[in-house]
């Protein structure tokens, strides 16, 4: 009996060593939450690189983590190191945005389009910003005619924060009036 105890101990300590203890899943869950899509190939590389943003303390650190996982695996994590995921997961670090973005009702376009058909004025729930129902439609038709690329990096800026989302809401409302 005594054997099985000291095996699960040292089970355990492998376990948390290696990152997997629930106390990390939490924080993974919240970097998550933030940033859905790192621009990995897959959801496990995803993860990787959420448990990285959530135990990185400086910039310096999580760019180490990240080239880490790059050249772990035999390079099947390799695009860990592209300046894209490498931008996203500083996004993620930094980020001060509350809600879920996994959701896509959350997504700020999607949201920008529910203005749109309700005809009244709204919150967008990212960072609970109030919009007026006039410019969100502005908006989300100038968005709506850029090319996909260039969209989706003005959305990234878009649900970073408060002040990012005003600054980019009206740069966006100048342009398309």
């Amino acid at each position: 009996m005594d054997t099985v105890d000291g095996r699960f101990r040292i089970f355990k300590e492998k376990l948390k060593k290696l990152g997997y203890a629930k106390k990390d899943a939490k924080a993974v869950t919240a970097v998550m939450e933030k940033v859905a899509d790192f621009g990995m190939m897959s959801d496990a590389g995803n993860k990787k690189v959420a448990r990285a943003v959530s135990q990185s303390k400086t910039e310096k650190d999580l760019r180490a983590k990240l080239k880490k996982i790059a050249t772990m695996a035999k390079g099947k994590y390799a695009e860990a190191d592209d300046d894209d995921v490498v931008e996203r997961a500083i996004q993620a670090m930094g980020s001060t945005a509350v809600g879920m973005q996994l959701r896509p009702d959350a997504n700020v376009l999607t949201q920008l389009a529910g203005m749109e058909d309700l005809k009244k004025d709204g919150e967008i729930r990212t960072d609970e910003t109030k919009v007026k129902w006039e410019d969100a439609v502005k908006v989300y038709k100038g968005l709506m005619s850029l090319k996909t690329p260039i969209r989706s990096k003005y959305l990234r800026i878009l649900q970073k924060d408060a002040k990012s989302f005003k600054k980019v809401f009206d740069a966006v409302l100048k342009v398309s009036k």
